[in-house]
């Protein structure tokens, strides 16, 4: 649509004019700029449910973390776990501080901070937060162990005797990463919801104005579209693909319906100027926003200010041109100036990147040296440590420079614990700490080889066979008897095994037939029950399965799986809940039980076995607790008696559990004889 040449604002307009339809024009930068008949339009989303803003970002997140001193398999799941974790990355929206110094803090303040961060934060500032805290919290295990790891070995202890446990604290990180992730989906998922039902609002009221447009006028049409503009500007948040061609057809049936209608110019005339007061206000406050320090506070009012610009309605012709004029040059001066402000801060990472690439270079050179005494070990640990610190003190680099400058510098402080610790293994006996492990294996085969439960037998050395294979040789003199003491034990046992299953194959046989035809029974359910009954069905058919003996060990893995599988597809489809179900077995086993010869008895022997257990848990707590009381305030400490404490708690829950099973054979104990006395 074209425009002439019309006069300037402090010309009056004659209310005689013909109406025309105002640009609305939105404010233009140099870049990015969609432009459509005299429009521009900063690429600024607002994401006014989130009340977030995907603006020009002045931050960018640094991770710069504790150096991994040791990557083990154990670590290196934990990282791909968290690599899975990412399928979505904010880190281009990020709204939080990201000056905040993460690099000081300990594990212990990372992981209370991650907590704040989802209980004060936006679920995607919370997201963001976590991603910048994870890197750091998982250094700092990897470095810790690390350290742990290499103060065994410097008071000569063997490494492959070395245990250490942080399984608490990276499920505890990764329980509230999840959380936060979570949300931030959610939170996408409803705003792109709206969006969508925004569009189809605002097609709607396109279709309305349409109407309006191609019918006959009436008095009533002009009220109708302005109800139909003021819905319209209440409707912000759409799909970014849509917005033009929206605004394009909305933009078109206005000019269009004021074109063609004729109503009293003079009622046209005075509510294109009062558009007019409301275009000059806006004008005002974005010339406002140059002293507004906050950058993401800037773009927000900046983008909300050119939304409403853009749905103001027409202004008096003569003063269209230059209303539009001057609310693009304040929009443009507020960017520039926004701008200058990011390009600063954008010159003063690149100076820290240079300081970082100095610091890369230094750790290079310390992690390609092999020092052949351990003094001289300590020394290159000592000025790694030195140039970290130095590190942290270096504010954050460019964004797009962050990753690989910490992983170059990583790398080497990798290379070298890695050197260190090959150095340090090699100079200690490795043949004599596999002979000390392997006489273990043997004490504890020879411990579990007479067990009468041979299952748990034959799990305890099938897995001491699978330790024996990890361990490393031992001296060639001892290497033979070592390994005859073993496979004396070993041998032992599964011939003891194999003569108490003779003769038991062929009802393993049936017993495998009895299991597929409660399969078959059990997919039945499926088809034809009734849900009222289903559950007792579901109980009959468990109850009887595990009444079943053994079936053949090949056929076990494949049998079990099929019974699960489709009792997985009953609880379904019919909504069952499994806990109940599973206490209502353990009650219905030792039912059972008493049931058979000698039952009173039986259960007085499971009562023994689980007050033996509790016995041991109990001691066993005691005595936790009575160490944690061994522990000064030395470095480690702490560390050591959370530990210890989390061992504790745990105990403390199976104990629990133990109870509450032996109060369920009292209970089934008793019945018999309330059942006597009622009898007598």
């Amino acid at each position: 649509m074209s425009q002439e040449e019309q006069p300037t604002l402090e010309n009056e307009s004659s209310p005689s004019q013909d109406a025309g339809s105002d640009l609305s024009p939105t404010p233009q930068h140099t870049e990015p700029v969609n432009e459509v008949e005299g429009q521009t339009k900063v690429e600024v989303e607002v994401e006014a449910d989130a009340n977030v803003v995907t603006e020009v970002e002045v931050e960018s997140t640094t991770t710069d973390a504790t150096v991994d001193t040791e990557i083990t398999s154990e670590e290196s799941e934990h990282d791909s776990d968290d690599s899975e974790e990412d399928e979505e990355d904010d880190s281009t929206d990020s709204d939080i501080d990201l000056n905040l110094d993460l690099e000081n803090l300990d594990k212990d303040q990372l992981l209370a901070l991650a907590i704040e961060s989802t209980q004060k934060l936006t679920t995607r500032d919370a997201f963001n937060r976590l991603k910048q805290i994870r890197p750091l919290f998982n250094d700092i295990l990897r470095s810790e162990k690390k350290i742990a790891l290499q103060a065994h070995i410097e008071a000569g202890d063997d490494a492959e005797g070395f245990e250490y446990n942080d399984e608490s604290y990276r499920e505890k990180f990764k329980d509230i990463f999840n959380l936060a992730k979570n949300a931030r989906m959610e939170e996408r998922q409803r705003i792109e919801e709206e969006k969508i039902k925004n569009y189809k609002t605002k097609e709607a009221l396109l279709d309305k104005l349409r109407t309006i447009t191609e019918s006959d006028e009436t008095e009533k049409s002009l009220d109708d579209v302005k109800a139909i503009q003021q819905e319209w500007r209440t409707i912000r948040v759409l799909p970014a693909d849509k917005v033009q061609a929206l605004w394009d057809s909305y933009h078109f049936l206005l000019d269009k319906f004021y074109d063609n209608h004729s109503i009293n110019i003079e009622l046209k005339e005075l509510d294109r100027k009062k558009n007019l007061e409301v275009k000059i206000e806006l004008t005002k406050k974005v010339d406002e926003l140059s002293t507004e320090n906050s950058l993401k506070k800037s773009f927000i009012l900046l983008n909300k200010y050119q939304e409403e610009f853009r749905n103001t309605g027409p202004v008096p012709r003569e003063f269209n041109k230059e209303i539009w004029e001057r609310f693009r040059e304040a929009c443009d001066k507020v960017y520039e100036q926004k701008k200058a402000v990011f390009d600063a801060l954008e010159g003063e990472r690149t100076k820290n990147l240079e300081l970082k690439q100095v610091l890369v270079e230094k750790a290079s050179l310390l992690a390609q040296t092999s020092p052949k005494k351990v003094k001289d070990w300590k020394d290159r640990a000592a000025e790694l440590d030195t140039l970290m610190a130095e590190w942290k003190k270096i504010g954050q680099v460019p964004r797009a420079k962050n990753d690989e400058i910490w992983k170059a510098f990583r790398k080497s402080f990798n290379t070298f614990y890695d050197n260190k610790s090959t150095f340090f293994k090699q100079i200690n006996n490795e043949r004599k700490a596999n002979l000390i492990i392997k006489e273990d294996i043997c004490k504890r085969a020879e411990e579990v080889k007479d067990s009468d439960d041979l299952n748990f037998a034959t799990n305890e050395l099938k897995k001491l066979q699978r330790e024996w294979k990890d361990v490393g040789p031992v001296t060639d003199k001892v290497s033979n008897a070592i390994w005859k003491r073993f496979r004396a034990a070993c041998d032992d046992f599964f011939n003891r095994k194999q003569k108490a299953f003779e003769g038991k194959k062929d009802e393993e046989v049936k017993n495998l037939g009895i299991k597929e035809d409660l399969i078959t029974k059990l997919s039945a359910l499926l088809e034809g029950s009734e849900p009222k009954t289903i559950l007792n069905d579901l109980k009959a058919i468990q109850k009887e399965w595990n009444s079943v003996g053994f079936v053949p060990i090949k056929k076990k893995k494949d049998i079990e799986n099929r019974y699960r599988k489709v009792s997985d597809e009953v609880f379904n489809k019919f909504k069952l809940d499994r806990q109940s179900l599973k206490q209502g077995q353990i009650k219905e086993h030792y039912a059972n039980l008493s049931q058979l010869p000698s039952g009173g008895q039986k259960l007085k022997d499971e009562a023994f076995k689980i007050k033996k257990k509790m016995s041991f848990l109990s001691s066993e707590i005691a005595t936790l607790e009575n160490n944690m009381e061994f522990f000064g305030r030395s470095k480690g400490a702490q560390k050591l008696k959370d530990e210890i404490a989390a061992k504790i708690e745990k105990t403390k829950e199976q104990l629990m559990r133990l109870k509450a099973e032996l109060k369920v054979i009292k209970t089934v104990n008793e019945k018999p004889a309330d059942k006597d006395a009622e009898q007598g």
